[in-house]
Order: C-alpha cells, then sequence, then structure tokens
C-alpha cells in the first residue's frame, strides 16, 4: 500500500507544481499571473525579460476565464459585477463589468454560463455519430442507435424530439397538422384538396374556418385530419389560438410554438428578453438588471446593499464594480 501510495504522488506531483505555479504566490495566491509571466517570490515576472508585470491592464494578457484587475488576473466566477447607480437627481450611470469569455452577470455576480460550449458540444457529436442514420417518426438518434422516445421521462418537449411534445413528464406522440395548398372552393380533408363549393365566397376572420358556407370556430378541431385556419396553430393534435400573432403574452413570457410560455426556465441557445439571461442552455431572470442603486451601494440578488465603508483586502473581490479597496475598508470611485 505504501509503496501504491508514493508512486502514486510521484506521477501526480508535475500536476500539482503546474497547479501550484498558476496562481501567486503559489496555492494560497488570491490572482493569477497574466499570460507568459511566472509567479517569483510572491510578484508576477516576465519568463523572458525578468520584468515586473505591469499593473496596466491593457499591456497585460489573462486567460479567457477571468478578470483582469491592476495587471494582475482574477478568476471571473463569483466577482461582483454590473451596477446601475443615480448620480444625480436626473440621471443614471450604467457600469457594466468583464466576466469572462464564457461568463455572465447574474444578480449581482459573476456566473460561468456554458449552454454555447455544452450546446455545441453535443451537437457535433451527435452530428458526428448520426451521419447516415434513418430513424422511425417517434425515435431519436443518440450515439449512432434510434432510440424509441414514447413514453420516456422528460421534462421539456426539446427532450423528446420534433414529433413528441412532453406531457406530465412523458413523450407522447402527436401528428403534426396537414398542409394543403387549395383553391378558394376547396377544402383540405386527409392532406387532400376536395371540393366545397359553399365556401367558395366566404371569408372568415382569424381563428374561424368556412363549413356549408357558415364561420364557425376553428379552436378545438382535430387538425389531423385539417389544417388549422389563420390565427390558430396546431397544438398536440388540436387548433389552438396563435397567441404569437398578435403578442397578447403577458410580462415576463414569451411565445413558443404558438403559445405563451413563462420565461424563467425556458430554453434557450444565445439571447433570453431583458431582464432575462440565457444562462446554462436556461433563461433565468436577473433581478438586478433594472434595479438602480445609490451611491455607494450595489445590487445582490434584486435588493440594494450598502458596500461604501464595508471591510475588504481586495476591491475586485471585496467591494463592488468601480470601487476602490483604501484602508481596508471599500471607496465608491464615483465620489473619489
Amino acid at each position: 500500500m505504501y509503496r501504491t501510495m508514493k508512486q502514486l504522488l510521484i506521477l501526480m506531483a508535475p500536476m500539482i507544481i503546474v497547479c501550484a505555479a498558476e496562481r501567486c504566490p503559489p496555492i494560497f495566491g488570491a490572482y493569477e499571473c497574466p499570460t507568459n509571466y511566472k509567479c517569483i517570490n510572491s510578484t508576477c515576472v516576465s519568463a523572458d525579460t525578468k520584468q515586473l508585470a505591469s499593473e496596466d491592464c491593457n499591456l497585460v494578457s489573462c486567460p479567457p476565464n477571468s478578470r483582469c484587475y491592476k495587471g494582475r488576473c482574477y478568476e471571473a466566477k463569483g466577482l461582483p459585477c454590473d451596477r446601475n447607480v443615480i448620480t444625480t437627481k436626473l440621471s443614471a450611470k450604467s457600469i457594466s463589468s468583464d466576466c469572462g469569455q464564457n461568463g455572465k452577470c447574474l444578480n449581482g455576480r459573476c456566473v460561468e454560463d456554458s449552454t454555447h460550449s455544452h450546446y455545441d458540444l453535443m451537437i457535433s457529436l451527435n452530428i458526428k455519430e448520426c451521419v447516415g442514420v434513418s430513424c422511425k417518426e417517434d425515435e431519436l438518434c443518440r450515439d449512432g442507435k434510434c432510440e424509441g422516445m414514447s413514453n420516456k421521462f422528460c421534462l421539456t418537449d426539446f427532450d423528446c424530439g420534433p414529433n413528441l411534445d412532453c406531457v406530465s413528464n412523458k413523450c407522447v406522440y402527436f401528428r403534426k397538422g396537414l398542409q394543403c395548398n387549395c383553391d378558394p372552393e376547396e377544402t383540405c380533408k386527409n392532406g387532400q384538396c376536395i371540393p366545397n363549393p359553399k365556401c367558395a365566397q366566404i371569408s372568415c376572420e382569424e381563428g374561424m374556418r368556412c363549413s356549408d358556407g357558415v364561420c364557425v370556430s376553428a379552436i378545438g378541431d382535430d387538425c389531423a385530419e385539417q389544417p388549422c385556419p389563420r390565427g390558430t396553430v396546431c397544438v398536440r393534435g388540436k387548433c389552438a389560438l396563435d397567441q404569437c400573432r398578435s403578442n397578447q403574452c403577458p410580462v415576463d413570457h414569451a411565445c413558443r410554438r404558438g403559445q405563451c410560455r413563462h420565461l424563467q426556465g425556458m430554453l434557450c441557445e444565445s439571447e433570453c428578453p431583458s431582464p432575462y439571461e440565457c444562462i446554462n442552455g436556461l433563461c433565468t431572470r436577473n433581478e438586478c438588471a433594472l434595479k438602480v442603486c445609490q451611491i455607494g451601494e450595489t445590487c445582490e440578488n434584486g435588493f440594494c446593499f450598502r458596500i461604501e465603508g464595508r471591510f475588504c483586502t481586495s476591491a475586485v473581490r471585496d467591494c463592488a464594480a468601480e470601487f476602490e479597496c483604501q484602508s481596508n475598508q471599500c471607496r465608491d470611485k464615483l465620489t473619489l
């Protein structure tokens, strides 16, 4: 056992040295040295010229997911970020912070967003493995194999694929509405145009259809047999009012597939409507996006907190955007 542990430690030694060298001072350091600089005697020194790293962030380069502060690199995740501050009775100032390449500011703190990296990885892997694979309507290709999705557990429609809906956490197969391109005196049935002379001169309002020369409501009609008329969409086999056409969705909702859905937790690939942020593929409300605080304050989780005078050892970690740490107290640069 002792010999095995010793061999393991020998193998891990280079990894420990590499990891420790990333921070300055090693292991317990608060920051990392800029690119092409190494930590010597608790200072960042150029690997080539042996000169000290500049405190000007315009002259140094930091890793993608870090923030430069006075020439040193800090892991962006968890750092205070962004402020909306009232400067006078008639004006306010918006301050933006760097949360790194894959980071976003959420509720006053930088969070890591893996939306693009995870989505792109899954798409690329799926495309690579599923090239040339043909599956049935109720199946999805995963890792090169067709997998039946009917009655499988799901959280959203996205989990079920294009031909199934997520109903009560189960994937349920549905038939898409049929499409026809019929003349005015014809009607679509079972995907075919058939004569309907009584409706030749009848023009119905949105959400209505002509039946034997009379306009009737199309809401609730089976769209597996005929397409839904203007102003309606086929939802789980039935015609439903298309809430997207007239922008009828309430606040904090958005239209998806003809229905109003709450933005919180909605699937996303890039951006969500303000004040929501697309974080890890889901729309998440940023409670601080529209919050304006007084000078000396910052927003955290939707509430303004007094930062001026707070104890600090590092402004970038302990204070807020546009603050300095002077004599172990946070000082708002807007008042300096």
